[in-house]
């Protein structure tokens, strides 16, 4: 079939080449066109159930809204993780679906449960089914102040909350935003305890009389009013203060008692439950979440665009700030980093086809292959569904140097028959059709064979599940789809190409080859000889060096992915549990303020303790603090400013990262840390002796740092526990005297008050100054059914008690988290054995379980996914040698490939991990009484492990298989039996050396930049893929063309001097003969 695609692109070139032009224009248009974004889709089906229950305690909320709920998800289709939070007054519940779950078909599942379970919660109990976001999705972040004060907290808020979030939701592509800081306002109704008992009356009097000063009743229409329908409309909705406070209540003495006599009726702030900051000045930040899917650089341009017409009509003195955090920068950043980065490799691609082939018009058909591989890579993308973005551009640039060997091999055999036809008779020479078709038709089986190889080592990564898949998938999807485009390429366009660009002369006759490939090959010929001759001691050097490879190699660590670089560090603050929300408040603002002097910085904001519609259970003692780094300036360095400060903090537990690294942790185990310690049992008090302990060991291991233990901790309540015998005796039932103490002191929501775009609540408890303190709650009056009163005090025990804040649970089960990082110089894999070794026997000792989670959980699943399947892959990879060389000697031998690459993969890994890799060399050997700073192999190196191994096992196919075709040429020419197969290695060996060279070149090379650019935005990922390449490729190249001519002549039997005894070497080769005979075994035999 493939020779009759090349003979129907030769027959129809003009047709072929037209094809190309118009496919290319076609890719132009669509690229602008394609969705631009960070990451792949790394978004988890996950529903997240969201319940407010004020007034409830954590274990409350636990019993009465968390169980229930919990109890009717689990055993959904799908779900592999239900997890929860129940915190005072809160209750989270993340219901996580398998990856391949379709997010709208998971949300009507847990929305059928939980309307179900809604009738079973307490009556203030409000559960709700948050909006789909995105995890990577918080695209902006921005800052509402008043630097000179003209604008109180209580407007600042409103026109955050009612104006700047309602004409942001209005964008398309926008799901949440959630707003936090200022004073959110509402109408109050501030009831006096003691007015109340003047007039007789109770504070649900007082909620029925400001529930009926509200309505949105209707009264119909009268139907022909001078020959019109007039519609009746009610005025009696609140415009002002004065309409509740006008409210009557009731009747005393004969007279009216009005809402405004016995309460203080205000437009005032709500409890608030989280604070904000922006720049060391009071702000309402505002949390700007995507829609999954959505491209956010287009979506960044739309805010914008909202954002200049919000800015036109702020108040005077309102500063908006929209440099917070944007995520679009570090998406630009990125693309263009490795748009250049693409640029600079083809660059060098095209220098390096200049360099050996030495002719303009075999260097552009070679060429055209590199943008038409991208062209049809990037549609097929498009129509794949697959965006532009980090993983996608990477697997382009990972292939870029790639794109162009199978025409690099077409065009210089092409090349080379045609000179040779060019110098026959002219009555010998066939035409130049004929021979470009026999030409291409020869390297066609290695070709595509080679080409298949490179794409089945890339099938591991397509197994990948979870977080890692998501990552990598479409890396290996867009490498795999950009090979088999060049392979397209160079059996249709190539061939066309070389018919209209190689016709006449053809330069160089007299020296067939360019200086540059002369010189090499005189070079060449003499290592090479040599080689064949002390071929035992070549292959037993190459052993040696692949055992101290894979021996170095085992010295090293291990990690998940490697630091982005976002230019945007996250600081987590948690003051001791039970902290106010004004003292964190302090604290937090103190380290604030110094954060913002680092040099470097450009912006510090702050969110305090949590805002409403947010996902996160976070208590008033925490903190969350951005910090934002001038463009240009290192971040490195910026980071250890924030960590010399951070230490001199006593008392408060601190962490730092980076957003999207903070979430992708979020979403691996619910924690901001690289790795979390789950402790699951049942008892909450030995949870937290186990959590204190491991704390404690995590505090002696050198490589763990952010240690944040149980954030479930005791703090200081006040429950009121009622005594049913006095309940009775004063009228009351333990429910009646319930609810007038929720309405007393949490309060009670009445009505919902629209003005205009403005929707404000309005709530009926006592006044602040009659809830501040303990003896108030006690003094608190309650009447019973006879109307006599009653203190709270004379019916119910009140003192304060000890009880959790936060109780967290998976599966069913109550759990305990201690989190941390890793310091630098440390790595993952180590530092996991290390936290292990200490834990392990503390927790089992307890009789309880823990489970490791986090990025090491990732990497473990990931490794183990790609050595099983690698395994699977190296005998695909015997499979398809054997078909293509048809020996399975010579296709053991071309394996030999793979550990000649790991060789230079590892000492590049080894060099550029170690920041001073002659000194890490003598640790590494006793010689230096510095510590041994093991370097780090992350899954994006073992990835480039596989790119290396696709690209070293195609150089092995081109030598072999040419090895067997000029065995075949030198036995019809009637080469003398004795010496035909050393001749023809050495043949083979020589007028392989330049497309080996090029394709090899052009692979690593075309990675330089990559490699070059390591810690730049969009290249910390691919990075070490391209150290491992790069150095995998210089040593499996030149150790190809002298390890596999030596092998080859020892497996097949050549004998340079008959009288030499078999050593260890040679009886190996003996065996490997008896496996099989390939094609050249008649011909080696002496």
């Amino acid at each position: 079939m493939l020779r009759r695609l090349i003979a129907l692109a030769l027959e129809h070139s003009a047709l072929v080449v037209l094809c190309a032009a118009l496919l290319l224009a076609w890719a132009a248009y669509r690229i602008p066109q394609m969705a631009v974004d960070v990451f792949p889709e790394l978004n988890a089906p996950t529903v997240v159930v969201l319940t407010e229950a004020g007034g409830l305690a954590a274990d409350e909320v636990e019993q009465y809204v968390t169980f229930p709920i919990e109890a009717s998800v689990n055993g959904l289709p799908a779900v592999r993780r239900v997890r929860s939070a129940s915190a005072i007054g809160l209750s989270l519940i993340w219901v996580e679906f398998e990856w391949n779950m379709d997010i709208f078909r998971a949300r009507q599942l847990v929305a059928e449960r939980l309307s179900v379970v809604r009738g079973m919660l307490p009556e203030n109990a409000h559960a709700e089914i948050t909006p789909i976001t995105s995890i990577t999705g918080e695209v902006m972040l921005l800052a509402l102040s008043s630097p000179d004060g003209r604008v109180s907290d209580l407007e600042l808020r409103a026109l955050a909350e009612f104006d700047v979030r309602n004409r942001l939701l209005a964008v398309p592509g926008i799901a949440q935003v959630v707003a936090i800081g200022g004073e959110l306002p509402e109408y109050q109704v501030n009831v006096h305890q003691d007015r109340l008992a003047l007039f007789g009356l109770t504070i649900q009097d007082v909620v029925d009389a400001a529930r009926g000063a509200h309505s949105t009743a209707a009264a119909g229409y009268l139907p022909n009013v001078d020959r019109q329908e007039l519609p009746i409309r009610q005025a009696a909705r609140v415009q002002s203060v004065s309409d509740i406070a006008n409210t009557l209540i009731a009747y005393h003495g004969g007279a009216p008692v009005l809402v405004g006599q016995v309460a203080d009726v205000v437009l005032g702030p709500a409890p608030r439950r989280g604070t904000a900051a922006d720049r060391a000045r009071q702000a309402v930040v505002l949390s700007v979440q995507k829609s999954p899917g959505t491209n956010t650089l287009a979506l960044t341009t739309l805010i914008d665009a909202a954002l200049d017409d919000i800015q036109k009509s702020l108040p005077a003195g309102v500063v908006l700030n929209r440099e917070v955090f944007r995520q679009a920068d570090f998406i630009q950043r990125s693309v263009d980093n490795l748009t250049r980065v693409l640029g600079e490799a083809a660059v060098i691609v095209a220098v390096i086809l200049v360099l050996f082939l030495m002719n303009v018009r075999t260097t552009l058909i070679t060429l055209a292959a590199l943008p038409l591989s991208l062209g049809v890579t990037l549609l097929l993308m498009e129509w794949l569904g697959l965006s532009i973005n980090v993983m996608t551009l990477g697997g382009l640039a990972v292939a870029v140097g790639v794109l162009v060997d199978d025409a690099i091999i077409d065009v210089e055999n092409v090349f080379r028959r045609l000179r040779q036809n060019k110098s026959l008779p002219q009555e010998q020479r066939r035409p130049l059709v004929a021979v470009i078709f026999d030409a291409s038709n020869e390297i066609r089986p290695a070709m595509v064979f080679a080409t298949l190889i490179i794409v089945i080592v890339f099938v591991p990564l397509l197994f990948l599940q979870g977080l890692e898949g998501r990552f990598f998938r479409p890396l290996g999807i867009t490498y795999i789809v950009s090979i088999l485009a060049s392979l397209l390429v160079a059996l249709t366009v190539t061939p066309a190409l070389c018919k209209y660009l190689l016709r006449g002369r053809l330069g160089g006759e007299r020296h067939a080859d360019g200086w540059l490939v002369r010189w090499l090959k005189r070079r060449y010929e003499p290592s090479l000889r040599w080689s064949i001759r002390h071929r035992g001691l070549v292959l037993g050097a190459a052993a040696a060096a692949t055992a101290c490879a894979l021996w170095l190699g085992s010295t090293f660590g291990t990690s998940f992915l490697p630091t982005f670089n976002e230019g945007t560090f996250t600081v987590f603050l948690m003051a001791p549990p039970g902290t106010s929300l004004l003292e964190s408040d302090r604290l937090a603002r103190g380290i604030e303020q110094r954060l913002s002097a680092i040099d470097g910085v450009r912006s510090v904001t702050r969110r305090t303790g949590r805002a409403e519609r947010d996902e996160h259970a976070e208590p008033v003692s925490s903190s969350e603090i951005d910090v934002t780094v001038l463009p240009g300036r290192d971040g490195r360095r910026v980071r250890r400013a924030i960590d010399d400060i951070l230490s001199n903090v006593p008392g408060v537990t601190t962490t730092v990262g980076q957003p999207i690294e903070h979430r992708l942790s979020h979403i691996l185990s619910g924690t901001p840390a690289a790795i979390a310690i789950n402790v699951f049992g049942d008892d909450l008090a030995r949870l937290r002796d186990l959590a204190r302990r491991i704390e404690a060991e995590l505090r002696e291991i050198p490589g763990a740092r952010d240690i944040a233990a149980n954030r479930e901790v005791l703090v200081t309540s006040l429950p009121v526990r009622y005594r049913p015998h006095d309940l009775s005796a004063a009228g009351l039932t333990p429910a009646a005297a319930a609810r007038q103490v929720q309405q007393a002191l949490y309060g009670e929501t009445v009505a919902e008050v629209n003005q205009g775009t403005r929707r404000y609540q309005l709530v009926v408890r006592l006044a602040p100054e009659e809830r501040e303190r303990i003896e108030q709650v006690r003094d608190l009056q309650l009447r019973g059914l006879g109307g006599a009163t009653v203190r709270l005090a004379d019916v119910a025990d009140i003192g304060p008690e000890r009880t959790s804040n936060l109780i967290a649970r998976e599966n069913a089960q109550r759990k305990a988290v201690v989190s941390c990082n890793i310091a630098e110089g440390h790595n993952l894999g180590q530092l996991v054995d290390q936290v292990r070794a200490r834990v392990d026997p503390l927790v089992h000792q307890a009789g309880y379980s823990v489970h490791y989670g986090g990025q090491f959980e990732a990497q473990q699943s990931a490794a183990r996914t790609i050595y099983v399947a690698g395994l699977g892959v190296v005998v695909v990879m015997v499979i398809l040698l054997q078909l293509s060389t048809g020996s399975l000697r010579a296709a053991l031998l071309v394996m030999v490939n793979l550990p000649l690459a790991v060789i230079g993969g590892i000492a590049a890994v080894y060099w550029f991990e170690s920041s001073h890799p002659l000194t890490n060399t003598l640790s590494l050997l006793g010689l230096s009484r510095h510590a041994y700073e093991a370097p780090v192999v992350s899954i994006a190196s073992m990835v480039g492990f596989i790119t290396l191994f696709g690209i070293a096992v195609r150089n092995g196919i081109l030598l072999v298989n040419h090895y067997q075709q000029v065995l075949s040429e030198m036995a019809a020419a009637g080469a003398p039996e004795g010496t035909r197969l050393h001749e023809a290695i050495v043949r083979g060996s020589l007028e392989r050396l330049v497309p080996i060279l090029m394709t090899a070149l052009s692979a690593a090379l075309g990675l330089l930049p990559l490699a070059l650019h390591a810690g730049q935005p969009g290249s910390e990922l691919l990075a070490p893929l391209a150290v491992v390449v790069l150095g995998g490729l210089v040593t499996s190249t030149f150790l190809n063309v002298i390890v596999v001519p030596a092998g080859y002549s020892l497996i097949f039997g050549v004998r340079l001097r008959a009288d030499a005894p078999l050593g260890v070497l040679g009886r190996v080769a003996t065996s490997l003969r008896r496996l099989g005979r390939g094609p050249a075994s008649d011909g080696a035999r002496s």
